[in-house]
């Protein structure tokens, strides 16, 4: 059973929505694409410090919506803290829980209220190595095995897919079981090309931070990228550290023998080592923000306190990188012509991916 969310959505008969961030202006036909309803994608119990947690896309114009409610947990009002990161493109709101098994939290807005019977598991989550992506539509053998090959090569002690609404995600769930839990987190990706309007996929890294990782360490990689490293160096650098980034090779879409083709398919790179678009590891104690490529830390006196970015000057892998492969795509981009056919006379060949690999 894959862990289920309790999300905080304005009703769509409530003449209520967040605006574009006007960083990134969207155009009229690209609003569907956009979030508009979704206050909080989950409200959860924080057994490690004892508090509720809801972690929802930022409130934008809807900030003083939000923070004019009543929140009341077991029957009583109480006060929370929310705080909002529009360039990280998240939002955290968190108030102090009554010891009890389970809650009753009910969020009164101007124009509805939601009511929500919540449990935690009575203690802390131990630390945990766990690796968490976003996908839609993505073919269940790619995902299947980029799952076995964590698996076999890094101690992960669990894996969250966050699915975004694929048309497979029964099968998907039935072929995962066991080895990884499917979060069907099927909210509104955002436009294509507006970075300051995309929520969901750094929705879903901070969620999994927040709720599954406990004092544990998060591996962000997404279902086309494979790490290439050894498991013992990196994790020694990320407890060192807090943040470890990785730069990568691009492997390119070398016409394969068939259209059922995956990773082993593609053993032919791109020389030059990309600087850009970095993944990481990190700690979860050490960070306090993360997004699809950074990750943030509050720093400075107790009441100056500044969101700063772990820079990756420092913090980039000497030894590690990723392979990224631009054939496991649905295409759903198709501008970037990441399907289109390339030689491999001029590429470098690494089949570093398939070496080692060991059955599940």
């Amino acid at each position: 059973m894959h862990p289920s969310l309790n999300p905080v959505v304005i009703p769509d008969s409530v003449a209520v929505s967040r605006r574009p961030n006007p960083r990134n202006p969207v155009e009229p036909e690209a609003m569907a694409r956009f979030d508009g309803k979704t206050l909080f994608y989950d409200v959860f119990v924080d057994d490690q410090r004892r508090r509720l947690v809801a972690i929802g896309p930022p409130a934008l114009n809807l900030a003083d919506y939000v923070d004019a409610m009543t929140l009341s947990i077991d029957g009583r009002e109480v006060a929370f803290q929310r705080q909002e990161w529009d360039e990280q493109r998240l939002s955290l709101l968190t108030a102090a829980l009554p010891a009890a098994a389970t809650h009753r939290v009910t969020f009164s807005f101007a124009d509805f209220t939601t009511t929500l019977d919540l449990a935690g598991d009575g203690e802390a989550p131990p630390p945990r190595n766990v690796l968490a992506a976003i996908s839609k539509n993505n073919r269940t053998r790619w995902i299947s095995e980029w799952v076995d090959f964590y698996r076999a090569r890094y101690p992960l002690d669990a894996i969250y897919l966050y699915d975004n609404g694929s048309d497979n995600i029964d099968e998907l769930e039935t072929v995962l079981a066991g080895r990884a839990q499917v979060i069907r987190w099927h909210f509104p990706y955002g436009p294509p090309g507006k970075v300051f309007n995309k929520f969901a996929q750094a929705g879903a890294l901070n969620h999994c931070l927040r709720r599954f990782v406990g004092r544990g360490v998060l591996f962000n990689f997404d279902i086309d990228e494979l790490l290439i490293a050894d498991p013992e160096r990196i994790l020694a650098d990320v407890a060192r550290q807090g943040t470890l980034y990785f730069d990568s090779y691009n492997v390119p879409y070398v016409t394969p023998a068939s259209d059922d083709y995956s990773y082993g398919d593609f053993c032919h790179r791109y020389a030059q080592r990309k600087t850009t678009a970095r993944k990481f590891i990190c700690r979860a104690e050490a960070v306090d923000v993360i997004s699809q490529h950074n990750t943030w830390r509050y720093r400075g006196p107790r009441f100056w306190k500044r969101l700063k970015r772990n820079k990756p000057d420092t913090r980039t892998s000497r030894d590690g990188h990723f392979l990224h492969f631009l054939g496991i795509t649905t295409n759903w981009q198709p501008w970037l012509n990441k399907l289109e056919p390339v030689s491999p006379q001029d590429l470098v060949f690494d089949d570093s991916h398939c070496r080692g690999r060991t059955d599940p």
